[in-house]
């Protein structure tokens, strides 16, 4: 059984409040998590209201534009499939890392969502890397990748995750080129 790592939602409610990308308090919502985290069943937290998962939401950006993928129909989280999305991110637990201790910085936003049914029960932590290598998908029966100029993401925005658009939408807060 996959376990991921969760903090109870109420104890981020009054950080979060009603905001889809929040900038203002993230060392405080940081903290929280530091100091609440605990894994639990993912079965469980995929739609347990009283948990957020938390996801690390990383935007690959390089002067060539930002990477942009497309989720097939091999990938886990059958909500998603056919969108795309400008961050890669992922669920964290005790199988691929033993968290206990751990500092977090650099966050430039939080993506808190409640637009789409997958979003309510996770939260984001953005950051957005700056890429100087070629980049490669590697499973690429689960998604497909490409660098994308920003004329092409703003024709393709109604093709994007959730996650994605509000990233998008809130670019000027967390731009680093």
């Amino acid at each position: 059984m996959e376990k991921v790592l969760v903090v109870p939602t109420a104890l981020l409610e009054e950080h979060l409040q009603d905001k889809s990308f929040i900038i203002e308090n993230i060392p405080e919502v940081l903290d929280v998590i530091k100091s609440n985290h605990l894994y639990v069943s993912r079965e469980y937290a995929e739609y347990a209201p009283e948990y957020k998962q938390i996801i690390p939401y990383a935007i690959l950006v390089s002067e060539a534009g930002y990477y942009l993928t497309k989720r097939l129909k091999k990938q886990t989280e059958k909500r998603l499939h056919g969108l795309c999305s400008i961050g890669l991110g992922g669920h964290i637990n005790p199988e691929e890392v033993g968290l206990e201790d751990f500092a977090v910085s650099d966050c430039a936003g939080i993506i808190n969502d409640h637009s789409a049914d997958v979003s309510n029960y996770h939260i984001g932590l953005v950051y957005p890397l700056v890429i100087n290598q070629n980049v490669q998908v590697r499973e690429t029966s689960k998604m497909t990748g490409k660098w994308a100029t920003e004329e092409m993401i703003n024709a393709a925005v109604e093709d994007l995750e959730s996650w994605s658009k509000i990233a998008w939408e809130n670019r000027n807060l967390w731009k680093i080129l």
